[in-house]
């Protein structure tokens, strides 16, 4: 019998013994949140800010350790400028410096220990709020997980109010299309409406709560939690983007178009690759190749744990779909899907980003390092390209 590689035993053996520290750390979670409640005051190093705010507050959650990004100030503005006041919560300790900028530009600024990761902040935020008695009209819940937005004049937002959705996001994730059940609201920027705001599930979602740090948990229990929550109270929720939505839009394109959506494709593998030169190939024969690949489309967005729309579809997202930001997740299709979008920027067919999200994007891209397993597989490792 062939034994597997070494790399791969050596991989296997990490996921295990990471798993196991997963689950036992978890066995702490009631203690761990009872501990935080407990020494909130103690825990928690508040400062005003110099801005309102308002009946329509952003709790923006940063985790920066490393110091504050010229983007997140970006954001800010950008938060002030479509009516929003913010409530800023670092899950990390700020230098004086970035204390003080932020708080010019914010209403308030918390600091807190990184106690359940962005729900454990929104939690805070929101239990903050409610400690205060501050009265709310609309409520957004972001994380700077993402460069939001792109560009100063980006709508996702006033795009997001005129949906009238009680829960409104950017992207709304089809992980399993046989199990809805799955399915959920991606959670880095979430909107919350009148409706939902006094909604007395919604509301006991937030006491209810059990913080965790395995970021799997906080995905169930958070992310898809939230979602789950809005749903069985008869709340309306609604995504800026989705797999329904992205097949319309490439289901009215002409062949022209669509041929440079399968050109801008972002695939990680020599399956993935191989069908795309196949479908270009057919389409320069003059051959049938549109209705194949938009089959495959619908058959890979109906699992999100495959193929996600904001990386493998970066392209038609941001260029076709108004979609107005970009993650920062080191997973190598961001990667990908980061490089392909500042190239379309330099070949003029996506408008230019902001100098400052150009110049991180950059950054992240010719300073990452890949993962341990993809270090040792020859096959998986990535170079990336010159910008």
């Amino acid at each position: 019998m062939t034994l597997p590689p070494a790399w791969k035993v050596k991989r296997e053996m990490r996921r295990i013994v990471e798993n196991m520290r997963i689950s036992v750390s978890s066995s702490f979670d009631p203690m761990r949140q009872r501990h935080h409640d407990r020494n909130l005051a103690r825990l928690l190093r508040e400062t005003p800010g110099a801005r309102s705010l308002t009946s329509r507050v952003a709790v923006f959650v940063l985790f920066q350790p490393k110091g504050i990004a010229g983007s997140t100030f970006l954001t800010l503005d950008h938060l002030k400028q479509e009516g929003w006041s913010v409530l800023t919560i670092s899950n990390t300790p700020l230098s004086d410096a970035d204390r003080s900028r932020l708080a010019a530009a914010s209403g308030h600024v918390i600091e807190r220990p990184n106690t359940g990761y962005d729900f454990g902040a929104y939690r805070e935020g929101w239990r903050w709020l409610d400690r205060h008695d501050h009265a709310l009209d609309r409520l957004i819940l972001m994380n700077d997980s993402t460069w939001f937005p792109l560009r100063m004049d980006d709508d996702s937002l006033r795009r997001m109010e005129a949906l009238g959705a009680d829960l409104a996001g950017q992207v709304f994730k089809t992980e399993l299309a046989n199990d809805p059940s799955h399915d959920h609201m991606e959670a880095h920027l979430l909107m919350f409406g009148p409706r939902a705001l006094s909604d007395p599930t919604i509301r006991q979602f937030w006491p209810s709560y059990r913080m965790t740090n395995s970021r799997s948990k906080t995905i169930a229990r958070g992310e898809k939690g939230i979602t789950h929550a809005a749903l069985a109270a008869g709340l309306t929720v609604k995504g800026l983007l989705g797999r329904d939505s992205l097949l319309e839009i490439l289901n009215l394109l002409s062949d022209a178009d669509l041929l440079q959506v399968v050109s801008n494709l972002v695939l990680d593998n020599d399956a993935g690759r191989e069908r795309r030169a196949n479908w270009q190939a057919a389409a320069a024969a003059c051959k049938p190749w549109r209705s194949d690949f938009l089959a495959w489309t619908a058959h890979e967005l109906a699992n999100s744990r495959k193929h996600l729309l904001s990386a493998n579809f970066v392209d038609p997202a941001v260029r076709l779909g108004g979609m107005g930001f970009l993650k920062k997740s080191s997973d190598r299709r961001f990667q990908l899907a980061r490089m392909l979008m500042i190239r379309e920027i330099h070949a003029g067919r996506v408008p230019p980003f902001d100098p400052v999200v150009v110049a991180e994007i950059q950054a992240s891209v010719r300073n990452w390092k890949q993962p341990y397993g993809w270090r040792l597989d020859p096959k998986a490792r990535f170079k990336p390209l010159e910008l």
